[in-house]
This record gives structure tokens, sequence and C-alpha cells, in this order.
């Protein structure tokens, strides 16, 4: 090292070996010379650059020859205009055109953009460039190089294919203007390192091309028309954009900011904009188009854009339900977008992120601006700015949140500039955030962390004071109410709506707003039911406008079906009057009942013979805690004195299933959460038929243990699960033919039909011997028969046996019995265990495949066939019996072979998630009848309704993320199994 300057800048930096690493790499460059003549300052900067990217490191690495243009300090003390950035790239780019170099233009565009990345990343590293300089140099750098390959593209086109003109009002013709305009954090010029470029594209109007300009004689209506060569054009730009060659990419383009997003058409006249928001544009438009700006092309055009749309983006007057149209939106994220356990690391999209801040200041400038011009402006720090000063945001709050913009901005470049990713995320690994901390000029972990939990918090604050406070209004846009006079208009809009028939919809909307002709509604009624309308509408798939959704696609899979059972619940229900304003009051209770009757058949038919069932549960809060076996098990003893015990099973079951059914379908547990919750009403439910006969027969004490098997035995009970159960007796029992009338008993209480159905199905055909053997047996006959007689299928389903209720000490010694016959580390003897009994698995796994699944349907089988659940579920038997695992739920034990390394990391990862995703699958499909359905629908319409539950558009997208999760599954079950 050739002197105390390097040595020096190599100690400060923030990471010292890694600098020093590409020091002495660089030192053997081109490069090398002025590297040795570097002063402090420069070596300072240099360490800062190789400290934060590895990236852009690499990027220097591969061009030493940049290494003047681009850290020089006199030319990094400053930030570069646009002007200097626009000649720069002018003096390649206009000859290029002449010559007709465009794939050489196009290179030296994309080696202007990394060398320019390059130079504001070392301002920044090296401090000489604040926030705000550095988002609007980034975006500079944007703007310049997205004009550039607009004029490369337009000129290509043009030679070939002629040029676009339309006529005015006189019927001139005249040339087409077309023009990029930037969104976002791009036309907001707060572009990060590696942020997507999101754009729009419009043109001025219709017309036709031609080869050479056109006379006012000239008849329109020839050739190419102007919306296909824009499109050609909107095309060959994103193609062009987006390119990945050996010089980098410019930028990654998100188009789906633009009406009707991904289905909306590429490009669109000024009259189709124009249009389009004065009829079907929301509120998070208007925020989105707050930042609007022509990016490239014809600037006068983009002019226009932005003068049409202003009243749309910037209204005079608009209701406070923005507020909770946004904090609704801001939920989402959380809980669709946001990766889970990433929400207090997210700095952009989590909680007191940047993305709360914009929120703040876009919210009140869509309130706002439209009366006071000043507050108008595509840029998050001075509106804020702005709204201090007219008196809409306070001081304090404003300098907090600015601080922590800045501040979060700060993190977000350091975090991306890394490796050049699109991440928000602070990691979990301390080393890494340790880098990061020091990348952000902290001495410790624990100060940094501090500073960001304080700013989070302070916006989180500011951000709940405004918008989470928000209160309810009416529907945006009112209903017709004559529906004699609008019987078309209603018809096509359910049509809209995806009811398939909009004729018996338009009737029951009619009977649900005026009531059935022999009930007198009264106008209060009338007014309540046309607010409540609009909510089941809002909730249905729209056909004639795509919607732009983040994460699942949630909406009605069924929209007649839903209507249909709406009016049976209102006629059931009765007094109308007093169920819509309960409704009205209490919006959250309408829409679960729309989701309730959408998602799942047994519990809608539930609803509507108990109709006071749902609002008990909601209005109470129940819905919001989960409940433990013990709990549960305390509320059946209340019903102790009930005369008939079946019927008070059925009743409180009913109950309690609607309630975890409920929580489910509107996401306050998630799937495992409800396996768990539906597995704790098993077993309380099977403890409770128990004491029901100990307390009937006089008894001292449990005459048996209950042992759970399968699902029930793994604490995995799915809708529409029988519980798999076997009793199992001390072995000094000697009164068998009664354990057998007590076991009848407690299985009775549960599965005999009654007026209210069942409350679990049983099944202890598991047993030894099956139907012919006894329901109740000693534990020493068991112990000989598994050690005997059974088979290995049988030593594979006791590895899933659990105690649930009866006698402890008899359950206790029963689960060591199984640890020992399932312990193939030492087989102990068991005539089941052979050498190849892992080939017997695979032989048996083959055969349930083949002999289980229907033919023709192995793509619709999720459990039987090819990948399906069974595969991960003889995985995981396989484990436990291969290590002596006692672990019956198969998640916990195929998430142990991970933790143990029983299974590759990797191929643990890959099955554990393909696994839970499809497990939610079969969820879905058994909550929707309450049987225990293992095969997809293989009508068409049925299995939309299927993929639209479980968040897809169609079905032909679930049927392919379906056929991903089992090619998976599968891909690991022949590495362990076969």
């Amino acid at each position: 090292m050739r002197s105390t300057v390097w040595k020096e800048a190599l100690a400060a930096c923030a990471d010292p070996p890694r600098a020093k690493r590409y020091y002495e790499s660089l030192l053997r460059t081109g490069a090398g010379a002025e590297l040795k003549k570097a002063s402090a300052e420069q070596a300072r900067i240099v360490t800062a650059l190789f400290s934060g990217s590895q990236a852009l490191s690499d990027l220097l690495m591969a061009h030493p020859g940049w290494f003047h243009a681009a850290l020089d300090v006199e030319l990094l003390r400053n930030p570069r205009q646009e002007q200097g950035l626009r000649r720069e790239v002018n003096a390649f780019l206009k000859p290029a055109l002449q010559r007709g170099e465009y794939t050489e233009a196009c290179r030296q565009l994309r080696e202007f953009k990394q060398r320019e990345m390059l130079r504001i990343a070392a301002r920044d590293l090296a401090r000489l460039g604040d926030v705000t300089e550095i988002t609007r140099e980034i975006s500079n750098v944007a703007d310049v190089c997205l004009e550039g390959v607009y004029q490369l593209v337009a000129h290509q086109m043009t030679a070939r294919l002629g040029a676009p003109f339309h006529q005015d009002v006189e019927g001139n013709w005249q040339a087409t203007g077309f023009c990029v305009l930037g969104m976002g954090k791009l036309g907001g010029q707060e572009l990060n390192y590696s942020s997507d470029v999101d754009v729009i594209f419009v043109y001025s109007e219709e017309g036709h091309v031609f080869k050479e300009p056109p006379r006012k004689k000239d008849v329109a209506g020839k050739g190419m028309s102007n919306h296909q060569f824009f499109t050609r054009l909107a095309k060959e730009f994103i193609v062009e954009v987006s390119r990945m060659a050996d010089e980098g990419s410019l930028f990654r383009i998100d188009l789906r900011l633009r009406p009707e997003g991904d289905s909306g058409p590429l490009v669109r006249s000024l009259a189709s904009y124009e249009n389009y928001y004065a009829q079907w544009g929301q509120s998070w438009e208007r925020m989105m188009l707050i930042k609007a700006r022509c990016v490239a092309g014809d600037q006068p055009l983009g002019a226009e854009f932005l003068e049409t749309i202003q009243h749309f983006r910037y209204p005079r007057l608009l209701g406070e339900r923005i507020l909770r149209e946004v904090a609704a939106t801001k939920g989402r994220i959380e809980n669709e977008v946001v990766k889970a356990g990433e929400i207090d690391r997210n700095v952009k999209l989590g909680r007191g992120g940047i993305r709360e801040v914009e929120f703040i200041a876009q919210t009140l400038q869509v309130l706002h601006a439209g009366r006071i011009p000043f507050l108008q402006g595509a840029q998050t720090l001075p509106t804020l700015a702005n709204l201090v000063r007219y008196h809409l945001l306070s001081r304090e709050d404003a300098e907090q949140l600015r601080a922590a913009y800045c501040f979060l901005r700060d993190v977000e470049h350091r975090l991306q500039m890394e490796n050049n990713l699109q991440t928000h995320t602070i990691p979990t690994e301390r080393k890494a955030r340790e880098r990061l901390a020091a990348l952000m000029g902290f001495e410790a972990l624990k100060d940094f962390e501090a500073a960001l939990r304080q700013h989070t918090q302070r916006v989180r604050a500011v951000y709940d004071q405004m918008l989470n406070a928000a209160p309810e209004t009416a529907a945006e846009e009112p209903l017709p109410r004559d529906f004699a006079a609008h019987e078309v208009e209603w018809k096509t809009m359910l049509a809209n709506h995806s009811f398939r028939d909009a004729d018996k919809a338009f009737r029951l909307i009619q009977i649900f707003v005026k009531g059935p002709g022999y009930v007198h509604v009264s106008p209060r009624t009338v007014e309540l039911a046309m607010e409540l309308v609009p909510r089941l509408l809002k909730l249905c798939p729209r056909r004639d406008v795509a919607t732009k959704t983040e994460g699942p696609w949630r909406v009605l899979s069924d929209p007649d079906r839903v209507l249909a059972r709406l009016d049976s619940f209102v006629s059931a229900y009765g007094a109308r009057a007093m169920l819509y304003e309960l409704w009205t009051t209490n919006p959250s209770l309408f829409e679960l009942l729309i989701w309730l009757f959408d998602r799942s058949e047994f519990l809608a038919e539930t609803a509507i013979r108990v109709p006071d069932l749902v609002d008990e549960l909601e209005l109470s809060g129940r819905l919001r805690r989960s409940k433990t076996a013990e709990e549960i098990f305390k509320d059946l003893a209340y019903g102790r004195a009930d005369e008939d015990q079946r019927l008070w099973l059925r009743r409180y079951h009913q109950a309690e299933f609607m309630r975890i059914g409920l929580r489910d379908i509107l996401g306050l547990a998630d799937f495992e959460q409800n396996l768990v919750e539906l597995s704790a009403l098993a077993d309380a439910c099977l403890a409770y038929a128990l004491d029901v006969v100990i307390r009937k027969h006089r008894l001292k004490q449990a005459p048996f243990a209950i042992i759970g098997l399968g699902k029930l035995g793994g604490s995995e009970i799915n809708y529409g699960s029988d519980l798999d159960i076997t009793f199992v007796a001390d072995s000094k029992t000697k009164d068998l033919p009664k354990l057998q009338k007590l076991a009848v008993e407690v299985m009775d209480l549960l599965s005999a039909p009654t007026e209210l159905g069942v409350a679990f199905a049983t099944d202890a055909r598991l047993r030894p011997d099956g139907e012919k053997g006894l329901i109740a047996n000693t534990l020493a006959a068991y112990e000989d028969y598994y050690r005997q007689r059974a088979q290995l299928w049988e030593i594979q389903a006791i590895s899933r046996a659990r105690f649930v209720a009866g006698d402890v000490k008899t359950g206790e010694a029963f689960q060591k019995l199984v640890g020992k016959l399932c312990n193939f580390t030492k087989p102990s003897a068991i005539a089941a265990y052979t050498p190849d009994w892992k080939k017997e698995i695979a032989r048996m796994r083959l055969r349930i495949e083949k002999e289980r699944t229907p033919a023709g349907q192995n793509h619709l089988a999720i459990k039987t066939g090819t990948g399906g659940l069974i595969d991960a579920e003889f995985i995981a038997q396989y484990l436990c019996l291969a290590h002596g695992w006692q672990e019956p739920n198969t998640l916990k034990a195929l998430q142990r072979g991970r933790t143990e390394k029983a299974l590759a990391t990797a191929d643990a990862e890959l099955l554990i998630e393909n696994y839970r995703k499809l497990r939610r699958v079969e969820g879905i499909l058994r909550r929707w009848s309450y049987a225990g359905e293992t095969v997809l629908p293989d009508d068409a319409a049925a299995l939309y309704r299927v993929a639209v539950r479980c968040g897809h558009r169609t079905a032909e997208e679930f049927m392919q993320v379906v056929g991903e999760y089992r090619a998976n599954i599968r891909k690991v079950y022949e590495k362990v199994v076969t």
C-alpha cells in the first residue's frame, strides 16, 4: 500500500476488508496510476464506493477507464444538470440517427447510464449530495435515456412505416404527437437506484400513417391506423428500454398504472384517457396522476394531457371517503404485499415507511389542491412544506415526516445499490445490518435501529391520526332508484359485475331494496338498502373494467349464488328494517356475510338456518380470538345439565364451527392456525363426549384412552375431516364387551344423525384388524398385534398417533409403545419391519396414486395424484420412521427434517412452501361443501369458482400454479422416498 492516504481511508470506511480487496484489484488495472496519485478526498470517495456497492464496484473493475470520468473529485462536488446530460447524449445520438447506427447508439446509451449511476452512487456514499439531489440526478439520467430510446425507436419506425397524421377540425392533416408519461417516482423525479420506471403512453388523435405527408384532399381510412402504429412504437420502446445486454440494461418498465391495468390497451389517445378517467377513474388513480410528467416525446402533448386530467387529479370537492380508501389500500399492502415477518423491516411498504409519507402528502393534495393550486406538485418534500404553509399539516409533523422520509430513502438507497436489486427490506442477518448501520454513519447497530424505530413510529403516528380515523361515508356513485325506468341499465351493470343471470339478479336486487310484493318497505329501509347494494357490487369481479390488484385477487367467485343466499337470509331474518340498520351501522358485518355466502356453502346454510348466529359472533368480538381445547371444553361444560347431550354438542359445534370458519374466511387466522383451531374443537368434543359417558355410567375414571390418528393425530383437522380414533384400555382390563359399548356411545354422541346433523364423523377402522377387530382393546393386545401381525402401512398410521382424551396413564404408555414401534433406527421385533421398508413405502404410494386417483383426473387429484398432498405426508412419515421421531404433525415433521438436516435445506424449503400452498387449496375446496374433497372439479364453471376463492383470476392461472406446487412436491418426493 503506497501511503497513509489509502491506509486511513480504508480504515475509516464501512467495510475495510472489501474495500481493500477492490483497491488492490484496481491497482492492477489501467486505473492504477491514477489510484496511486489519489488525494485523501478521492481515497475517501473511492473506499466509500467499494464499501457501499458491490455491483458498482464490479462495474468500475470492468471499466477502469471510467475512473477519471466518474470519480474525479471536482466533478463530484456538485450534481450534474439535466442540460449537461442531454448534451453528452446528443453528441453521440444525433450522428448515430443520421447514419442509422441504432444498435451502437443503444449500446452507448446503456454505457452512459451505467457510468452515470457509478458517479451518482459515489457522490451519495461519500455524502456529497443529499437525498433530494441524488434522486433528482437519477431521475434526470432516466429522462435523458428514455428520451434517447424514444428518438431511436421513433426514427426507425417512421423510416420504415411512415409517419402518423390526423385531421384537425378544418380537415387539414396534422402530424400526430406521441409522448411517454412518467408516473410514480419517475414522474416525481424521486427515482431509486433500482426503481422500475412507471410509464403510460398517449397520442394526440386517431388517424393514419402516411409514407409522405398527406394533402387535404387525401382520404382518411387507408393504411395502418395511428393506434396500431403507436402500439408498435410503444412495444419497441419497452423492448429497448428493458433489453439486457453486455452493458447491462437501462430500466425495468412497469405499465400497470395505465387504465385497466394489464388488461387495458397499451396506448390511448388523449380523448380516450379523458373519457376513461371521467367515467372510471378511481381514487388511487387520482393520487397516481399527481406525479404524472412527460419524460419523452412530444412535450406540448404531455402538457395538454396534464391539463386534460387536471380536474380529475385535483378535484374541487371530494368527500373524505378517500381517507378510508387510502387506509384500506395501505392495509391491503401490509396484509397481502409485504411478506410475512417484514412489516417492520420494509422501509417502503411497512409500518411507518416511505409509502405512508407519500400517502399523507398525496391524500391531502387530492382533498385540497383543487382549491389551493399552490399545493399542486409531484414531489413529496416540497408538498410537505406547502401543506404547512396552508395549515393542513403542523410544522412539527411535517419536519418529522421530512426527516423520516430522507432517512428511509437513504436506507433504501444503500439496500438497493449493494447488488442493484429492487429491495426495500432490512436484512435479518446481524452482520448485514451492522454493515448497513455503518453505511448510514452509525457506530453501533443499536443506534441505527433506534433511529429507524423512532422515524417509523413518528410517521405511523401522523398516518394513524390522519388516515386510520377516517369516518364511514355513503356510496361514491348513486345507483338508479327507479328500477322500471332503468331496467336495461341495471341489467347491464349486473352483467358487468359478473352475474350470469342478469334477469334473476335484477329481480332479487329489486326485492332486496323494495321487499317482496306482499311486504311494505319504508323509504328509510329503501335508503339503507341502496347504501348496501354498492357494497355488494364492489366485491363482484368487473367484466367491463380490468381492475389493478396487488396480491391475491379477492372478489366473489359466484355473485349469483351470493345474491340468492342473501335473499334467503333476509327472508329468514324477517325484520328487514332492523337488519339493514344493523348492516349500515356495522358494514363489516354485511361484508362478512357476503364473503361467507361466497366462500362456504355449508356455513351459508347454517347462517340461514340460524340468522342471529353471525351477528352475535361479530358484535361480541369473539371472532378476534382463538380458543384452546381446554377453553372449548370449559364452554361445553356449561351444557352438562342439558337433557339432550347430542343436540347440545351439535348446537355448540355449530356456533364454534361458524366462528372458526369466519376467522378463516376473513383472514383473521392463517391456514395453519385454522387447522389448529379445528383440531382443538375436535379434541374438546371428544373429551366432552367421553365426559358425558363417564357421568352417565357413574364411572370413577376414564375407562380408556382415546388416541387420535391421521389428521386428528397430527392436529391437522380440516373441513369435513373424519376423526380417526382408536380406544386403548389398561392391560389389566377384563370387561372388554363393556368397553365396546362405552366406545360406541362416545362415537354416537358425535356422529349420530340428528336434525342438526352431526358434530364430527368418527372412524375407528384404523384399529387392529380393522372393522373385524374390537373397537376398544387393551394396551397389551395392541402391542401384540403391532409386533406380530401389523403391516407396514399400519405402522405408518400409528406414527401419527396422539393421545387426545381419557386415561392419561394409558395414553402415555401407548405413546411410548408407538415410539418404540416406529423407530426404525432401532427396529424392535415387529413383523412389519424389513430392510427394504423404504421401497415398500414407495410401492404403497404408487398403488394409492393408481388406485385412488380417478381415471383421467390426475391433474385434478390434489391429494392422491402425482405430487399431491400424500407425497408430502409420506415424506414426513418416512422421516419419522427413519429417524425415530415422534411427530404426528406433517408440517412440523417436515420442518424438523429441515432443522435437523434430514432434508437438504433447498429441498426442505421447496417442499414446505409448496405443501403449505397446496394444503391451503385443499382447505378452500373443503370449506365450500364441508366434505372431504380431494379432487378439483372437472366442470369449467365450478373450477373457475374454486380458482377465484384461491385468489386467482382464471382457472388456467390457478391450474398452472397448482401444477407447479405439485411438480415441486414430487421433485422432492422422488429424491427422498423413491
